[in-house]
């Protein structure tokens, strides 16, 4: 791209978030990050609009395109619209699953508009309940920090709504997450080691994948959600257990995913799966802009395989689970994910994607308080689109307010409505049997 042309320009994108752009725009919209708030009170539609303004005169990713150039992807600092607002007539309760599908599957003009939009479902006659639902692309957020702007969002809701004339200072643009990785000197040697033994297991232990009920090009595709949660009681007993057991509440969800995954493959004999576990990078990263406060996708992956035909008890499986991704964190497997996205660009541009299994992103429990003014935040999870060229089943996981919310997203029809349906039942009897309970919450 000549310099004049850049000054329209922010930055280029980095190998990661181009990754993020092009599942967009070649897999018609997957990437796209959704978080669902369910509160008592009361919220005037001007209220809303001005906080939205707020958010968008703050983080400069909220003012910026996406545009593709022949050198590649640009975060373009154009004519700022504004962050778009859908108003929803509510005519039943749990509207808000139906809106939000609804919303994963109408793409963001990534090119014109801003990289993030808003539902907002007002209260049903004689209630104070209403749903706020955000949604904002991958490329410039990863869950952690959309439930930090959701919180900035009901912050400002409440500030303007109790008089006070907000201002806010505009924040800096994060630079790409693979410039801020605290990695050794001999980071080529390792991210070699990393490739060829992740190459090596694949060619070796052949993971399967789910078989498309009804093959569909990716045009013909409709992300799709099954929402379940663990009441208080549910959620803290499998804390409980977990700690008991040596293990982790990740390491437990991934192990139902396995049993479920065993039960719809029902492949006999020996038969490996595998995976992608959801890290949140910022946790490790030494750097101001790893604040969550700082809109950027700062997300890695660690990549594990499960044999299926292990006879080994729940718990047996989920602490192995955990030491597998425990050793993955050890060898910094989550770092080099992030540096792996030139070669899953290679794949993907081949119109192809990395062979896998399924994946889980456990967000875990969200330190945010549910009160702002006259505001009361009753619920909070996240999840995100879903297409692919085979079946890729996502678990998403949020814990909020002593509730454990599970999302899982598929693409419809490569995977039926029937068979989502069966398969997150079999996951939670897993997890209910596993903590010694039978009772499904919907």
């Amino acid at each position: 791209m000549d310099n004049q042309k850049m000054g329209n320009y922010s930055r280029k994108l980095a190998p990661l978030e181009e990754e993020y752009g092009l599942y967009y725009t070649k897999l018609e919209g997957l990437g796209l990050v959704a978080s669902v708030m369910r509160l008592r009170g009361s919220l005037e539609i001007p209220v809303i609009e001005q906080s939205l303004s707020l958010l968008q005169q703050r983080h400069p990713f909220l003012q910026m395109q996406i545009v593709q150039e022949k050198d590649g992807m640009y975060f373009a600092a154009q004519a700022t619209r504004r962050i778009p607002l859908r108003i929803v007539k509510r005519n039943k309760e749990n509207q808000w699953l139906e809106v939000l599908e609804e919303e994963l599957n109408y793409k963001i003009d990534i090119q014109q508009d801003p990289l993030i939009k808003l539902a907002y479902i007002p209260a049903a006659s004689g209630s104070d309940v209403f749903d706020l639902i955000f949604f904002i692309h991958h490329s410039i957020s990863d869950g952690i920090c959309l439930v930090q702007l959701c919180r900035e969002f009901l912050d400002y809701c409440a500030r303007i709504t109790e008089g006070e004339q907000v201002k806010v200072d505009r924040l800096p643009l994060s630079p790409p997450s693979e410039e801020l990785l605290p990695l050794s000197k001999n980071v080529s040697l390792k991210f070699f080691l990393f490739k060829l033994k992740f190459i090596c297991e694949q060619l070796l232990k052949k993971p399967h994948q789910l078989a498309p009920d009804i093959d569909s090009p990716v045009s013909e595709q409709k992300s799709r959600l099954v929402h379940r949660f663990l009441n208080e009681r549910q959620t803290k007993r499998l804390c409980q257990i977990c700690k008991k057991e040596g293990t982790t509440v990740t390491a437990a969800l991934n192990t139902a995913m396995v049993l479920t995954l065993k039960n719809e493959l029902a492949i006999p004999g020996d038969a490996y799966i595998n995976a992608i576990i959801a890290v949140n990078n910022r946790q490790f990263i030494p750097s101001e802009f790893a604040h969550h406060k700082n809109l950027s996708f700062m997300a890695g992956g660690i990549w594990i395989f499960e044999n299926i035909f292990n006879k080994a008890s729940f718990w047996e499986r989920a602490r192995n689970s955990r030491q597998k991704i425990e050793q993955g964190l050890r060898s910094n497997h989550h770092f080099y994910s992030v540096l792996a996205a030139p070669y899953r660009i290679d794949i993907l541009k081949k119109g192809e994607i990395l062979p896998t299994t399924y994946i889980l992103s456990n967000v875990g429990r969200i330190n945010q308080p549910k009160n702002y003014g006259c505001l009361e935040l009753i619920e909070n999870h996240i999840t995100a689109s879903n297409r692919s060229y085979k079946p890729l089943p996502i678990l998403h996981c949020t814990t909020f307010n002593s509730k454990l919310y599970l999302t899982f997203s598929y693409a419809e029809p490569l995977i039926s409505k029937k068979k989502a349906q069966s398969m997150v039942d079999f996951l939670m009897s897993s997890l209910l049997e596993a903590i010694g309970e039978f009772r499904i919450e919907n």
